[in-house]
């Protein structure tokens, strides 16, 4: 048994992983902010610790006494970005996480982090592919980067022991169910195609991924991990995607009629086309990407990583968020 301090439990992934910690014996801390609901966390067995992650005593106080860190908290790319905002999660917030697990004495930091820096355009993504030398300029690319920098330049320079998780395009069940809806979450993504409420969207490769897979990696890591790597938790390689194939297999999945057709990337020329999908989608949809999209064999061999089908994992969402009055 060890403990666990944990960042971003309320959001999807987050949840899962406090679900799998205690599930295999572990004590978790979670860090969650004042006036969050963490009742389904406390009923599973999590430590609460109230504070935010732009607070670096907080952080601290909360990681005291804890031998591994799993850092999931991040604001993500919806359509609307405050830079302000990224930076003082993302970047600031991480390196909060970061102080407190060298202040602590923690064995390991496992952080969570994004495709969307990296260089997949000549050659398929792998645990080793380089930086986009000219990444997007979005608010949530560009703090999530600087957070991932900074983490290796830790590992280099102070001998830290820090691997990252990188998640593909998470969906699927959560302890707190509502929380798995918020912007920009793909389950309610699902919804609205079912609902007929979505009819087009952008298009570009995602490694569609179910949330517990990812949250078992980043439980892998913490264990199985070595400081400095890169983990790409996603789901199998057939099943990469864009949005309007995701949404469309759902459909099937529900018994819906609906389908999601993809906005021609010419269309995004016109501001409003753009601005009902963001920056980050928008920089992505106008990338070229190369086929397979991505090679993670060193994370099913150093993890034992085996992610379930997109067909099986929406087999599981499907029902569930119909279960929970969401669908």
């Amino acid at each position: 048994m060890s403990r666990v301090f944990l960042t971003g439990a309320t959001g999807m992934i987050g949840s899962n992983i406090a679900e799998q910690l205690v599930e295999q014996g572990d004590v978790v801390r979670a860090l969650v902010r004042a006036g969050s609901d963490a009742v389904p966390l406390e009923a599973l067995g999590v430590e609460i610790a109230r504070g935010d992650i732009t607070d670096a005593a907080a952080v601290l106080a909360a990681a005291d006494g804890c031998e591994y860190v799993i850092h999931s908290a991040a604001v993500l790319g919806g359509p609307t970005q405050i830079a302000g905002e990224h930076e003082a999660v993302n970047v600031i917030g991480t390196g909060h996480v970061l102080d407190a697990a060298a202040q602590v004495g923690a064995s390991r930091v496992v952080q969570l982090s994004t495709t969307t820096f990296f260089d997949a355009r000549s050659a398929p993504l792998m645990e080793h592919s380089p930086l986009d030398p000219a990444p997007s300029d979005d608010p949530y690319t560009q703090t999530k980067l600087r957070a991932y920098v900074d983490a290796m330049r830790r590992v280099e320079r102070d001998g830290q022991d820090i691997c990252i998780v990188i998640s593909g395009g998470a969906y699927g069940t959560s302890p707190l169910p509502e929380r798995s809806m918020v912007v920009p979450s793909y389950n309610a993504r699902i919804v609205g195609a079912v609902r007929g409420e979505i009819t087009e969207y952008v298009g570009f490769p995602i490694p569609w991924v179910y949330a517990g897979d990812v949250a078992r990696a980043s439980v892998l890591a913490t264990r199985r991990g070595v400081a400095g790597e890169r983990y790409l938790a996603f789901g199998r390689p057939s099943d990469v995607g864009g949005v309007p194939f995701f949404c469309n297999a759902a459909c099937e999945v529900a018994g819906s009629p609906n389908r999601v057709t993809e906005v021609a990337v010419a269309e995004l020329d016109d501001p409003e086309v753009a601005a009902r999908f963001g920056p980050s989608l928008v920089a992505l949809a106008r990338k070229r990407f190369p086929t397979p999209f991505f090679v993670n064999d060193q994370t099913v061999e150093r993890l034992g990583y085996q992610p379930l089908s997109l067909a099986d994992g929406l087999a599981r969402t499907v029902p569930w968020l119909r279960e929970h009055r969401l669908l």
